[in-house]
């Protein structure tokens, strides 16, 4: 076997492997052997247990897009000379590499994703500038170095006109350094997440037990409303029907979509969870997709959606011409989603899957948020009789 191994290297410089998960599915990566050194690119695709027939399908699917992205790094291989592939390890051996060398290379992990929006890891660089601390090499980020970390964001770091981050600030730009050490685990740059060593009270602390939503009346509101853009408008009321995350909204391709019979099933792996979640698409949800126009399965759902700022200015226009105040967004839209299915009597753990929540408690808050509404309707009944 081991010499089949070798032969097979001696082929292809890339491979498709897979990797056991504790839920019994197998992650598919790329195993890349060229000039000596090796990576490793995960591809979000999962083979699942073949129960039924439908789970056959599915596994051939993600083999299909295996396959295309190999072909697809294959060709990038030949056609670059031996600079900057993603494939290939930069000229920094790994051990060596620094902190922003490492961040400048997650931030082209997390555009080659379909991420659009990557200032959050210029003005993470920026922070470890004010700190001095740009040199530092990832291997040596320590529980110490990230307590200075959050430290400096609490009370050292000013904004153009001298102010302190907010709260809310802190805490994402402590979620980018989490998320981008996270990916460092996984490329085995380094052996855990430092950050996870700080405890609850060391980390910044964000406000979730307030989540803004769209009542249905206001999502009725927007369907009566037009907007500049359609396709915005589109991708938007889609995901208060699906709850998925703009980033995911973004990557979401035609092949991801399947059809058996007269049931419609949207099957992603989620961005920030890295999860696979199976979502049935209704018929509201159907409503809101772009014609595909004979797009092939590769091609995105939602092509034309501008980056996150002319996204969050025609949303806002667009809630503003419909009579709504709240914040419009795609946390909102996600946020409908939830609050929708269990008003009208989902059940808290179909709600958890469907969101792609590894924990209950994440989706508890929205069971919450039920609850006062209920009591807030009760409290209305009785003052009838005051």
């Amino acid at each position: 076997m081991a010499g089949n191994g070798n032969k097979d290297t001696q082929k292809s410089p890339i491979k498709i492997r897979f990797k056991a998960m504790k839920n019994g599915y197998q992650s598919i990566y790329l195993d890349c052997y060229h000039d000596g050194r090796r990576s490793y690119e995960y591809l979000k695709l999962y083979l699942v247990p073949e129960t039924d027939d439908k789970a056959v399908r599915q596994n051939a699917a993600a083999m299909r897009k295996a396959e295309a992205t190999l072909k697809e790094r294959l060709r990038e291989l030949k056609k670059l000379p031996s600079s900057n592939k993603r494939l290939m390890q930069e000229s920094v051996p790994q051990t060596d590499l620094t902190l922003s060398e490492w961040l400048a290379r997650f931030k082209e992990i997390q555009r080659s994703r379909g991420v659009k929006c990557l200032c959050a890891i210029d003005q993470l660089c920026n922070i470890f500038i004010g700190m001095g601390n740009n040199d530092v090499k990832l291997k040596a980020v320590d529980k110490d170095f990230c307590l200075s970390f959050m430290e400096y964001l609490k009370t050292g770091y000013r904004t153009a006109d001298g102010r302190l981050l907010k709260s809310k600030t802190i805490f994402n730009r402590q979620c980018t350094l989490i998320t981008a050490l996270n990916v460092a685990v996984r490329e085995g740059l380094i052996p855990s997440n430092p950050m996870d060593k700080l405890s609850r009270h060391e980390r910044a602390k964000t406000n979730r037990g307030k989540r803004e939503y769209l009542t249905i009346d206001e999502v009725k509101a927007l369907i009566a409303t037009p907007c500049r853009r359609e396709d915005i408008k589109s991708s938007y009321l889609f995901a208060c029907n699906c709850g998925l995350r703009l980033g995911d909204v973004r990557k979401l391709k035609w092949g991801d979509i399947t059809k058996d019979g007269d049931k419609w099933m949207l099957s992603v792996v989620m961005n920030k969870s890295e999860k696979p979640v199976h979502i049935p698409l209704g018929v509201q949800a159907r409503r809101w997709l772009p014609k595909r126009k004979g797009a092939d399965a590769g091609s995105l759902v939602f092509e034309s959606l501008p980056n996150d700022t002319n996204l969050t200015v025609h949303l806002k226009a667009w809630a503003a011409k419909a009579g709504i105040t709240k914040a419009v967004t795609y946390h909102t839209s996600r946020h409908t989603f939830a609050t929708m299915l269990l008003a009208l009597g989902a059940d808290l753990y179909t709600v958890s899957k469907l969101l792609g929540h590894s924990k209950i408690k994440n989706t508890q808050v929205y069971a919450e948020i039920i609850s006062r509404r209920k009591d807030e309707a009760v409290n209305l009944a009785d003052k009838i009789f005051d």
